[in-house]
C-alpha cells in the first residue's frame, strides 16, 4: 500500500510540475530583461554613483551580475512546483484578498501540495493582507523571497545590517551563504540575493498578465495539459494554457507600456484596489488600475469567457468562474449570431489560408479585434435554444489569432509595470552635501591612530515626488557608511607617502555609525543637519578610495520600511601642518637667530625680528570665505619651533579655502613687554589643494603629493615667518628643530 502511494505522489508531482503560468525558463527571464532594459541607464548610474558597484548593472555578485540574478529569481519564483498555487489574484474589490486567491484546484493538486498554504499573488508576493499603505500585513508568511526579504536583504547589501542592527541575517535564505566571507563579499552576497529576491516578486506581478491568473482559472492549465479535472491523467504534449503556450513559442516583444500610476505603493501595481465590478471603463486608465485590473476586465481564459451569468445559469460547478466583464453586450457577438458579420481570411495553424469569424470586444474597456472565435456549432447552438447561454459559452474558444492580439496587448504591460515595480524599488534617493564648517570631519594630528570618530553632514531626500515623513511615534533611521580601501604601508609619519595602487587592500573595508533617530527627512534644500556617531567602528587615517554613503530606513511616501541612499565621494584624509618658524630671522635670506642680530645697526627696518608664540584659528571652505565661516580648529600660545597637525576630511577634489586668524605674542613671556602686548593680529583667506587618492571613474591613478619641512611630512603645510627684505626668503632652509621629537603641539578641535 505504501509502494501505491508513493507511486501516486511521484504521478501527480510529474502531472502538476507543468501547471505554471509564463514559461519561467524563457518568457519570464525575458520579460525581466526587457523591462530592466527600459530603465536600464538610470539603473546603471545608481548601481555606479550609490552603491559604488564599478560595473553598474553589470558588476560580478557573488557569481552573477545584478541583471542576471533578477532573470534568475524571475525563473526561480516557480520552484517547487507547489507555489505556482500563489500565482492567481482576482482583483474584484468586492472579494477580500484573502479570498482573491486560486480556488478551483482540483484533488489531485491539493493532495500534491498538502501542506502548502494557498494565498493571492498580491499577498504572497508583498505579505500585505489588504490595500497598503494601511492594510494589515502579515508576519512570518511563507514566502521567504517576497518585497519584505528583497527590500532587508538591499538594506544588509548597504549597511551590512539586517532591520533589527544584526550584523547576519537571522531568516532563512541567508545563512550559512554569507558566513565566513570579507566585507565586500558579504554585501555583494545580500545584494545578489535582493536581486533574486526582487526577480521572484517580478515573477508574481508579470503572472498577473495573464488572464487565467487573474480569473481564478488553474483548470486551464490542467485541461491543456490532459486533465480537465476528475477524469484522471491523460498524456499530452501540451505543458500549458494556451495563452502561456502561444508566448512560449512566438516570444516576447520588447515594447513596454503601463505602470505609470497616479498613487504609488507597493501593492497597487498588482491591484489598486479600483475595480468593483461595475466599472470596466477604468481599465483605460492606464494610472488608475494595476495589472490585475487591466487583464481582468478586459480578456478571458479558457473556462471564464463571457462569464457573467454563470452564478444564476444554475450550474453551480462554474460559479468559481464568475466574472462579470467582459460580458456579451461588451462585444458584436449579437451581431455575429445576426449573421451580420464577415469572415476574415487568416493564416492558421498549419500555414494555411483560411476563412474565419470573429467576435470582437466592442466595449467596456480595451476594444479587441480578434476577442474570441465562434466555433462551427456556435449559431447552431443560438437558433436551437435562446436561452442556452450556458452551452452557447462552451463553444466559444481562443484560437492562435485571439492569442496573438491579447499578447500585443498583454506583454507590454508585462514589461511596463516590471519596469515601473523595479524603478519603485530602487527609487530612494539621498543627496549628502557639505555641513556648514564644510569639512566632513576633522581630528588632532595627535589622535591620528584614533582615527575618525563623527562624520558631519547635511542630509536631503532627493527621492522626486515622495517625502520622507514618519508616523508619530514610528522614527526612520539614518546609517552613515565609510567604505575605504585599506593601505597596506601606511606610516602615520606620512613617511610611506604617496600611496600606490598596489599599496592598498584587495577588498574594501566599511566603517558604520551608529543609527540616527529621524522623524523626517526633509526635500527642501539644504537638508537635515547630521552628526553620525563612528566612535564603536572609526574610519582609519591610512586608506584610499573614500566613499560615505548614508542609508534611510523608514517610511517613504506610502510605502513602509523603504530604503533610500545617497553616496559622496570624499577626498581622502589629508594632513595639513601648521609651523611657527619665527626661532629664526631670514635676513637676505639667511638664517639668523634674533640674539646674532639684535646689535645689527640696520636692525629697525627689520620690524619685528624676535620669536612670538601663535595663538590661531582656522576655518574652512568650499569658496572664498566670508566672516561667518565657523573657525573648527584652535591653538594657544605655541611657542617658536613647533608646529601642529589636523587631519580632515573634505568632498571638493579641486580644492577649497582656509580661513587663518593668527595672533602672535614676543616668546619667551619674560622679555620686557607687557602681558597684553601683540605682535601680530592678522587674518588671511588662502587655498588648498585636496588630498585624491583613488581610481576614479576613467581617470588614472591620482596620488596627493606629499612635502617634508623642517624634517616633518604633510601633505599641505602652513608656516609663519619672519624675512627681510620682503623679496628675499628661503623657507626651506629651516633645519629641523629638537622639538619635532615632541611631536604635534596640541590643538581644541571644535568638532562636531
Amino acid at each position: 500500500m505504501r509502494r501505491l502511494l508513493c507511486l501516486t505522489s511521484i504521478i501527480f508531482l510529474f502531472v502538476y510540475s507543468h501547471v505554471y503560468a509564463f514559461d519561467n525558463k524563457t518568457t519570464h527571464p525575458l520579460i525581466t530583461g526587457f523591462a530592466l532594459n527600459e530603465i536600464k541607464a538610470n539603473l546603471d548610474l545608481h548601481f555606479r554613483n550609490n552603491l559604488i558597484l564599478p560595473q553598474g548593472l553589470d558588476t560580478p555578485l557573488h557569481g552573477r551580475t545584478a541583471k542576471e540574478w533578477l532573470e534568475f529569481g524571475a525563473y526561480f519564483e516557480d520552484i517547487p512546483m507547489c507555489r505556482a498555487s500563489n500565482h492567481f489574484h482576482n482583483p474584484r474589490n468586492d472579494l477580500s484578498w484573502t479570498e482573491a486567491g486560486m480556488s478551483d484546484e482540483p484533488w489531485y493538486v491539493s493532495l500534491c501540495c498538502v501542506g502548502t498554504p494557498v494565498t493571492s499573488a498580491v499577498v504572497y508576493a508583498t505579505a500585505y493582507r489588504e490595500p497598503a499603505p494601511g492594510g494589515e500585513k502579515a508576519t512570518g508568511t511563507a514566502n521567504e523571497r517576497d518585497w519584505d526579504h528583497a527590500r532587508e536583504f538591499y538594506y544588509m547589501s548597504l549597511t551590512g545590517r539586517d532591520f533589527q542592527g544584526r550584523s547576519e541575517f537571522h531568516g532563512e535564505p541567508g545563512i550559512p551563504e554569507a558566513l565566513g566571507l570579507n566585507g565586500e563579499e558579504k554585501r555583494h552576497y545580500y545584494m545578489a540575493m535582493s536581486a533574486w529576491s526582487l526577480g521572484q516578486v517580478l515573477h508574481l506581478l508579470q503572472d498577473m498578465s495573464v488572464p487565467s491568473h487573474v480569473r481564478n482559472d488553474l483548470r486551464a492549465h490542467l485541461e491543456r495539459n490532459g486533465m480537465p479535472g476528475s477524469e484522471g491523467y491523460q498524456s499530452s504534449e501540451w505543458t500549458w494554457e494556451r495563452f502561456e503556450d502561444y508566448v512560449k513559442v512566438n516570444g516576447v516583444a520588447g515594447t513596454a507600456s503601463g505602470g505609470d500610476l497616479s498613487e504609488k505603493s507597493v501593492t497597487r501595481f498588482w491591484d489598486t484596489n479600483n475595480y468593483d465590478g461595475t466599472n470596466p471603463g477604468i481599465s483605460l486608465n492606464a494610472q488608475a488600475v494595476g495589472l490585475a485590473e487591466y487583464t481582468n476586465i478586459n480578456f478571458v481564459s479558457g473556462n471564464t469567457i463571457l462569464a457573467e451569468d454563470f452564478l444564476s445559469d444554475g450550474d453551480s460547478s462554474n460559479d468559481v468562474y464568475y466574472q462579470p466583464y467582459p460580458r456579451k453586450s461588451s462585444t458584436n457577438l449579437q451581431y455575429y449570431l445576426d449573421g451580420g458579420l464577415w469572415p476574415e481570411e487568416v493564416i492558421g495553424e498549419d500555414n494555411k489560408p483560411d476563412l474565419s469569424f470573429y467576435v470582437a470586444k466592442t466595449g467596456d474597456g480595451e476594444t479587441i479585434a480578434h476577442f474570441i472565435k465562434p466555433a462551427y456549432m456556435t449559431k447552431y447552438i443560438s437558433e436551437l435554444d435562446h436561452q442556452a447561454s450556458s452551452l452557447l459559452v462552451r463553444t466559444l474558444l481562443l484560437d492562435e489569432e485571439c492569442l496573438k492580439e491579447y499578447a500585443s496587448k498583454l506583454l507590454p504591460r508585462a514589461v511596463g509595470y516590471s519596469a515601473a515595480l523595479l524603478n519603485y524599488f530602487f527609487r530612494g534617493q539621498l543627496e549628502i552635501t557639505a555641513p556648514p564648517e564644510f569639512v566632513y570631519s576633522i581630528i588632532d594630528g595627535l589622535n591620528a591612530a584614533e582615527g575618525f570618530r563623527f562624520i558631519k553632514a547635511r542630509v536631503r531626500n532627493a527621492t522626486p515626488g515622495e517625502e520622507a515623513t514618519n508616523d508619530a511615534g514610528q522614527p526612520g533611521q539614518l546609517v552613515a557608511i565609510a567604505q575605504y580601501r585599506l593601505r597596506t604601508n601606511y606610516q602615520a609619519d606620512l613617511s610611506s607617502d604617496p600611496p600606490t595602487m598596489d599599496s592598498r587592500d584587495e577588498y574594501y573595508s566599511y566603517s558604520v555609525s551608529a543609527p540616527l533617530q529621524v522623524e523626517s527627512l526633509t526635500s527642501g534644500s539644504p537638508g537635515l543637519e547630521c552628526t553620525f556617531d563612528f566612535t564603536s567602528n572609526p574610519i582609519p587615517a591610512g586608506i584610499t578610495d573614500l566613499y560615505l554613503k548614508v542609508v534611510y530606513k523608514g517610511k517613504l511616501g506610502s510605502e513602509q520600511d523603504a530604503v533610500a541612499v545617497g553616496m559622496k565621494d570624499l577626498c581622502e584624509p589629508q594632513h595639513l601642518s601648521f609651523w611657527n618658524s619665527t626661532d629664526y630671522f631670514l635676513l637676505n635670506g639667511e638664517l639668523r637667530k634674533a640674539e646674532e642680530i639684535e646689535n645689527d645697526p640696520n636692525v629697525e627696518d627689520y620690524d619685528f625680528f624676535r620669536p612670538v608664540s601663535i595663538s590661531e584659528e582656522l576655518g574652512f571652505s568650499g569658496s572664498a570665505p566670508g566672516a561667518g565661516t565657523p573657525m573648527v580648529v584652535s591653538v594657544q600660545d605655541m611657542p617658536p619651533a613647533r608646529y601642529f597637525r589636523v587631519i580632515l576630511l573634505t568632498d571638493v577634489p579641486a580644492g577649497y579655502y582656509v580661513r587663518d586668524h593668527l595672533v602672535s605674542k614676543p616668546y619667551p613671556l619674560e622679555w620686557p613687554y607687557p602681558d597684553d602686548f601683540t605682535v601680530d593680529n592678522a587674518l588671511w583667506t588662502y587655498g588648498m589643494p585636496a588630498a585624491v587618492y583613488q581610481e576614479s571613474a576613467g581617470q588614472p591613478w591620482n596620488p596627493t603629493p606629499v612635502y617634508q619641512y623642517r624634517g616633518i611630512i604633510q601633505h599641505q603645510m602652513g608656516y609663519f615667518i619672519r624675512y627681510y627684505p620682503y623679496f628675499i626668503y628661503n623657507a626651506d632652509q629651516f633645519p629641523a628643530p629638537p622639538e619635532n621629537a615632541e611631536g604635534p603641539y596640541p590643538v581644541t578641535i571644535n568638532f562636531p
